[in-house]
């Protein structure tokens, strides 16, 4: 796979271009590690100068992390002002990086100016999902705004927050669970109970789990009672419901005001056929909300559990005027009952009446509802009825035809075919009755696998309506599957004429058929894509766009790429209602954005491209044979490259442990490629421990085909850095034994930078002619010069060589201060 050996290609070359740990480095590096100490340590002013030392140096040198954390001193230390002009500073270096940004956002929202923050944080969180602080800040920002997203974010915050803040989640894991509650009507409006239950379960278990852990906190119990009962009651355990609701409703001082424990209770106790107690519970929730529709609804259930139509209808009725347009699932409940009601109401009239009304009352819920089971079972009762054969032709077709649309919701295609057959003897000049027969038939076809009893089910449709244009279009879909390219263009083609037909899936079927022969042509496919996403854009069909861009995407990646990432992107979000467009977008993106990612590897934006990998591989489940571990690979990298060492070695290790390299990785890395960049990344990591267990890693691997010659270099570097660390903490012998073992692997620069190193650990007067020898190479030699032509008495020639140095690119901690003391003393 082409996206593979590039990976391996690159992954190379990086190894090759960072063996060498740069000597100019190690000042910033000291300064990095002394500042994220005072950071672990809370001495925050001590880590601010820290920081801001390393950043002066050497800020290319500087990881968007430590960024981060400095930006992250400003808040805790209540500057804002300053850590804004921070920030715009950093971001001249990292313009996206989510460690910056998030701080960013946190900052906004400290100083009121909300939602901008939330349009930082959107934006941090897509890149870093578990970025809690931020998801924190849109889960509060959103909860009494957007309950989806409230429950997108607190569930990120909770699965990313560390543990010890577990004491500050009374109020996420509350407005979780209203969240929940919330999402849950949503999904039983959209005819889904099986999701409303896990919604319900949920919220239930937050709610559960505040009164468990954190129930004497403020506030946490009375809000986690009344959230606990409305969910028990929409998960159906109403006994359990019961006892909590009453707990609740035992003091008026407990009850929300929207007197939901009593909505709540009433529904439980009419589930347990306690009709007095639900309507007097009822009667209290009305006391409370006079003008909510449905608590009328609900004792007027209560009534009609009863048998007592005439008071049933009665509250019906009163609930009918108060419900508001914006009311539409319940208006579509009430308009059920109503008909049901009138439906057991004694018949006033031959061809009207009770029964005509329960019809009309019928059709405006199935209008909302159309995939009511309830519905279709009320519908086929008023058809076996025996006021029906006394109903007029007009009023029998209609009901048939309902019955018949009801049947096809529930996937019942052979019930509905009956019915719609049933409705045409009737009203043979119907023609909506002809097109939803044609649409049953139509949809018998794609039911079947077999394509011939297809292909006869839609011959079918089209003698019934020879001008359909579902039938037409399906013909061409058929005709695609069976690699008819050209038989299905002239299906496409017939459709132009007639009027009515889905110009955007006209479009995209012609696209299809450029790409389906056995001469497929991208351009043509291109130009007929183009002209199917201005349709769709026309008429706003975004679902239509997403899948549009899914399909076209990969035919302009390698010309466009950003074009490419881009539609995907939106694909993505417009698909969302639709999984099998959900999946092939998501899929495709992550491809896009894993060729977008090692382009900025290779254009050396190594943070921006750790957040491209890190979001191909966040849904696993769409990508196929090794792309998963090649991508994880490619991220890995990206972490190494941008500063993020341990997260890295920890990456590569599990890449190592899972096995399977070799299809992914080739050469002496397709066996040991995971444990060789481990070890590389512990010793990028900085620490003494770090590196001697990467030493110790890397040695192992030095006699492995194709990778010897590399280790080595690598275990000469690492015992080096070693000695240097061992130097800088006083372990002198250490430090001396360290660099033999690095000269006994070292070769070429490292072998001479390595002699350096040993002159430089007993440097003396003696060791001028060795320095003398070096000169410049390496740079840092012009600074152990510099050392003995001081202890000679011999200023001017330390100064020009120390000065020398630093013209080379060299940092030290104190480089520059003897510098300037010798301007100082000296006048040079």
């Amino acid at each position: 796979m082409n996206r593979l050996l590039v990976a391996l290609a690159l992954a190379t070359a990086a190894l090759a271009s960072v063996v060498h740990l740069p000597r100019a480095a190690a000042a910033v590096e000291d300064d990095l590690r002394d500042g994220d100490k005072f950071f672990e340590e809370g001495d925050w002013r001590k880590a601010a100068a820290a920081y801001d030392r390393a950043i002066a140096k050497a800020p290319g040198e500087v990881s968007a992390e430590a960024y981060g954390k400095r930006a992250a001193i400003f808040i805790i230390l209540k500057d804002y002002k300053g850590g804004l002009d921070f920030i715009d500073r950093a971001r001249a270096r990292y313009p996206s990086a989510p460690e910056v940004r998030e701080q960013e956002a946190l900052i906004l929202w400290e100083i009121d100016r909300k939602d901008e923050a939330i349009k930082v944080a959107e934006a941090v969180v897509a890149a870093r999902p578990q970025a809690f602080t931020n998801q924190k800040l849109i889960g509060e920002y959103y909860a009494p705004r957007d309950p989806a997203r409230t429950v997108a974010a607190y569930e990120l915050y909770l699965a990313n927050r560390p543990a010890d803040l577990e004491a500050g989640d009374v109020l996420p894991r509350v407005r979780l669970g209203f969240a929940y509650l919330a999402t849950a009507r949503v999904a039983i409006a959209d005819g889904d109970d099986a999701k409303a239950q896990r919604l319900y379960g949920k919220a239930a278990d937050q709610f559960d789990t505040v009164l468990r852990k954190l129930g004497k906190r403020p506030n946490a119990e009375i809000n986690a009672n009344n959230g606990l009962c409305a969910a028990l009651t929409g998960m159906s355990r109403f006994d359990q419901a019961v006892t909590v609701c009453e707990r609740v409703t035992e003091d008026p001082s407990r009850i929300d005001t929207t007197g939901s424990a009593w909505f709540n209770l009433a529904t439980a106790y009419l589930a347990r056929k306690q009709t007095k107690r639900a309507r007097s519970a009822g009667q209290e929730f009305i006391k409370l909300r006079k003008s909510e529709a449905r608590g009328y609804i609900l004792v007027g259930d209560t009534f009609f559990a009863e048998r007592d139509w005439a008071a049933a209808l009665e509250q019906y009725l009163r609930a009918e005027k108060l419900l508001r347009p914006n009311q539409a699932h319940d208006q579509v409940q009430l308009s059920i009952r109503l008909g049901k009601t009138y439906r057991r109401l004694p018949t006033t009239g031959a061809a009207g009446g009770n029964l005509a009304i329960a019809i009309d009352k019928l059709s405006s819920g199935f209008s909302a509802n159309p995939t009511s089971t309830e519905l279709a079972l009320e519908l086929g009762g008023l058809l076996a009825g025996p006021d029906i054969a006394r109903a007029a032709p007009e009023a029998r077709g209609s009901l048939l035809m309902l019955a018949g649309k009801a049947q096809f919701n529930l996937h019942k295609l052979k019930e509905a075919r009956q019915r719609f057959e049933s409705a045409r003897e009737i009203r043979p000049s119907d023609i909506t009755i002809q097109r939803d027969l044609v649409v049953t038939i139509n949809e018998q076809a794609f039911e079947t696998e077999d394509r011939k009893a297809a292909q006869g089910l839609l011959d079918q449709a089209l003698a019934i309506d020879p001008q359909s244009p579902v039938t037409i279009t399906n013909l061409a879909v058929l005709a695609i599957d069976r690699g008819e390219c050209d038989t299905a263009r002239q299906q496409l083609t017939r459709l132009e004429s007639i009027r009515g037909h889905d110009t955007v899936v006209r479009a995209r079927l012609l696209a299809r058929t450029y790409l389906c022969g056995a001469r497929p042509d991208a351009r043509k496919a291109g130009d007929a894509y183009a002209a199917a996403e201005r349709e769709a854009k026309k008429a706003n069909a975004q679902l239509a766009v997403a899948e549009i861009y899914t399909e076209w995407a990969p035919l302009t990646w390698d010309s466009d790429l950003g074009d490419a990432v881009e539609k995907l992107e939106l694909a993505v979000q417009a698909s969302t209602g639709d999984p099998a467009i959900a999946v092939a977008a998501k899929r495709n993106l992550a491809l896009a954005v894993f060729r977008h990612g090692w382009r900025l590897m290779r254009d050396g934006k190594a943070s921006e491209a750790a957040a491209d990998f890190e979001k191909a591989i966040r849904d696993p489940s769409v990508l196929r044979g090794s792309e998963a571990p090649a991508f994880e690979f490619s991220y890995a990298l990206a972490l190494l490259d941008s500063g993020r060492g341990a997260e890295a070695a920890k990456l590569f290790r599990s890449l190592a442990a899972k096995g399977g390299q070799a299809s992914y990785l080739k050469g002496g890395y397709a066996r040991f490629g995971g444990q060789l960049f481990a070890a590389y990344a512990s010793y990028r990591n900085g620490t003494l421990a770090a590196r001697q267990q990467a030493a110790a890693e890397l040695t192992k691997l030095m006699n492995e085909p194709g990778l010897g010659d590399k280790v080595k270099e690598l275990v000469a570097a690492c015992w080096e850095s070693i000695a240097l660390e061992q130097w800088r903490t006083g372990q002198t012998a250490a430090a001396g034994r360290s660099l033999i073992t690095a000269e006994k692997y070292a070769t070429g620069d490292i072998k001479r930078r390595v002699a350096m190193d040993r002159a430089a650990l007993a440097l003396g007067k003696a060791n001028l002619a060795t320095m003398e020898n070096m000169g410049a190479s390496p740079p840092e030699a012009l600074v152990n010069l510099g050392i003995i032509y001081d202890q000679l008495g011999r200023p001017r020639e330390a100064f020009d060589a120390w000065s020398k140095a630093k013209a080379r690119g060299v940092q030290t901690r104190d480089l520059q201060r003897w510098i300037d003391a010798k301007k100082r003393i000296y006048g040079f």
